[in-house]
């Protein structure tokens, strides 16, 4: 079936008290296991690519991979491109047919982020892309991003809606933790709620890694609908190579050798604790199918 309009799937999670994982995908194996997690699950899923992910490959053919995914899928599928701050990059996810995009200029001065995103929104929305904006900085685990233990950096409500007032993002990228000893995370869940009050739309938890299964359940009852899951996957692939390397694998299949599944089962646990698990026929009826759009080799992110 064809991928679905990323802010239906959004806005559904949004409504009914559940997220929608957006996983990164860094390769057919990782894709894989996250699709078939969602098919027995029956979830909605969000794959998502970005040339930052370690050892990805060319996002232009991960485009096309997870594109031929949704299509053979028999669960709602969308597809998110991570960018950086320049706008250009919009563009090119835009011709690979991306459902979303994830644009990041919240380093910048809250009025240039704001004029950046504008541009973003601009070519997105006419196409029928979703654009996920970030205010605040967020906990990615590089160390210039990340919210001191005092707080600072961390989204606060004005903040929030202004940037959303302005620019039209259809969900807002938050952050509202400090960064505690031995690298665990303390959530603001006043400040979250606040923040959901202040905006009404769709909320992002990106860098999720290091929170509880409870907190991300309470995430999401404070409107945290889509929750972006890369490094968690990627250290789990590894560990399986690593142990195949140690059982003394020889050759590329045996050193890869349940990647797939490891990712999979990974991603069933994510699904439960966040609620999509079974949602995928009610989700169905309700989102729209995404336009399709030949990508244009030439353009790259």
């Amino acid at each position: 079936m064809p991928l679905v309009d990323m802010q239906d799937m959004l806005g559904h999670a949004y409504r009914h008290g559940y997220a929608v994982g957006a996983f990164g995908v860094v390769n057919w194996n990782v894709l894989e296991g996250v699709i078939a997690a969602a098919e027995k699950m029956r979830a909605p899923i969000i794959l998502s690519i970005s040339k930052a992910y370690p050892g990805t490959d060319t996002i232009e053919s991960l485009a096309r991979a997870v594109t031929e995914m949704g299509h053979r899928a028999t669960i709602p599928v969308t597809f998110q491109v991570e960018i950086e701050s320049d706008p250009a990059g919009a563009e090119a996810a835009i011709d690979m047919g991306c459902c979303g995009i994830v644009f990041n200029a919240s380093s910048k001065l809250l009025p240039e982020n704001v004029a950046l995103t504008q541009k973003v929104v601009a070519l997105a929305a006419p196409l029928g892309v979703l654009v996920v904006g970030r205010v605040g900085l967020i906990e990615t685990g590089q160390e210039d991003e990340l919210v001191d233990a005092s707080g600072n950096g961390a989204t606060t409500p004005p903040e929030a809606k202004y940037y959303v007032d302005r620019t039209g993002v259809g969900c807002l990228a938050v952050s509202v933790s400090r960064i505690c000893s031995g690298g665990s995370s303390k959530y603001n869940f006043t400040r979250l709620s606040k923040i959901n009050q202040a905006v009404g739309i769709p909320l992002g938890i990106h860098g999720s890694a290091g929170y509880t299964d409870d907190q991300m359940r309470r995430m999401i009852g404070f409107g945290a609908a889509k929750i972006n899951y890369s490094a968690p996957l990627l250290d789990i692939a590894a560990e399986r190579i690593r142990n195949n390397v140690t059982a003394g694998a020889l050759g590329y299949a045996a050193t890869v050798a349940g990647v797939r599944e490891a990712v999979q089962l990974e991603t069933e646990r994510c699904i439960q604790v966040w609620g999509s698990s079974g949602r995928a026929a009610e989700v169905l009826q309700q989102c729209r199918a995404r336009k399709s759009f030949a990508p244009r080799a030439e353009k790259t992110v």
